[in-house]
């Protein structure tokens, strides 16, 4: 694989999932509305793979 590249779409990708997760966990559990802090990690731990495997982070 190729060398890590970030510049600015691969860290404003970073930061807003991040926010993302981090919105999820604060809301974990509420009844209002079904938010799983698990079940977004998850899906965040199948997304970078793919990412990084289609080559949007690295040169």
């Amino acid at each position: 694989m190729g060398e890590l590249a970030f510049g600015a779409p691969q860290i404003i990708y970073v930061v807003l999932s991040m926010l993302g997760l981090g919105f999820v966990l604060a809301k974990d559990g509420e009844a209002s509305r079904p938010y799983s802090f698990y079940r977004s990690l998850f899906s965040f731990t199948i997304i970078i793979p793919l990412l990084w495997w289609g080559g949007f982070f690295t040169t």
